[in-house]
């Protein structure tokens, strides 16, 4: 496995991160309905650019999806010739798959009113949102296994971080931070998607760090951490009319439960023999 490899899988799963994070904000500012029934295609010159402000931001989300695409197809032929563990290769390719899904689902929301009347409605935006999570915790899972299992300190960092995370996830979500309320939504989102990569790296390291004994609690508290932590960001786009105080309490449990994975961690991680450890199956 060569550094430039783990370098492209990191790349990529970061690159997937700023695109979500995209996506959110030209949602959130009606960027995506500028290009109408012109999609694939903009409404520039061409098609191929954008005529204001506002589609601009959905133009460059194309880009940088383009960008990503392109980066996936090289990772993915890099894990089946190089890589040897399958979890790696598959994990990749499900990625892979997943992507036309979510290339056409955002192509319906982006022609609401037009080719896909309904196409801007909460099964479809959460639909949406969804895959781009599946996306996204796949390529995390992929590149915590090709960069192996850090040392005690590392993973006890990791479950500390991800005590600032939820700390954030709050704040942004309860309190409003920014005066332009995108910018607040990003932020929480951009706290959010890392607290669920902190998550799914910890359940690959686990597998190495977590004394055997207490594996099945580990993985337990950050699997229902990971799964409480999507429900909270669906519930917090407010799109179900689900009363606020159901998003309330569930902001109290992930907290709670991560709080509970930090106590966890400090008890249960054993030596894994430092950083870079490479498995193969």
């Amino acid at each position: 496995m060569t550094r430039r490899f783990r370098t492209l899988a990191g790349v990529t799963t970061a690159l997937t991160f700023v695109l979500i994070l995209l996506g959110l904000h030209t949602g959130s500012t009606g960027g995506g309905l500028s290009c109408g029934t012109r999609w694939p295609l903009c409404d520039g010159w061409l098609g191929l650019f954008p005529a204001n402000w506002a589609s601009f931001f959905e133009w460059f989300h194309r880009f940088v999806a383009m960008v990503v695409g392109f980066l996936l197809l090289g990772w993915l032929y890099g894990v089946w010739r190089w890589q040897d563990d399958r979890r790696v290769r598959y994990s990749v390719t499900a990625a892979i798959a997943i992507l036309p899904v979510q290339i056409l689902l955002g192509g319906v929301t982006t022609t609401a009113g037009g080719m896909f009347p309904r196409g801007f409605n909460p099964a479809i935006m959460t639909a949406h949102f969804t895959t781009a999570t599946v996306i996204f915790a796949l390529l995390v899972y992929a590149t915590a296994r090709m960069f192996g299992a850090p040392g005690v300190q590392w993973v006890r960092t990791v479950a500390g971080l991800a005590g600032g995370l939820v700390a954030f996830h709050a704040v942004f979500d309860f309190v409003p931070v920014f005066g332009h309320p995108p910018t607040n939504q990003i932020a929480y989102y951009a706290a959010s998607f890392a607290l669920l990569a902190a998550f799914v790296a910890l359940l690959v390291w686990s597998e190495d760090a977590v004394d055997p004994a207490n594996l099945l609690r580990f993985r337990a508290v950050a699997a229902a951490g990971t799964a409480v932590l999507y429900v909270d960001m669906v519930l917090s786009r407010h799109l179900w009319g689900v009363p606020d105080v159901v998003g309330t309490a569930t902001t109290f449990v992930l907290a709670a439960l991560v709080v509970g994975l930090s106590f966890v961690t400090d008890r249960t991680v054993a030596d894994a023999g430092g950083l870079g450890t490479q498995r193969a199956d």
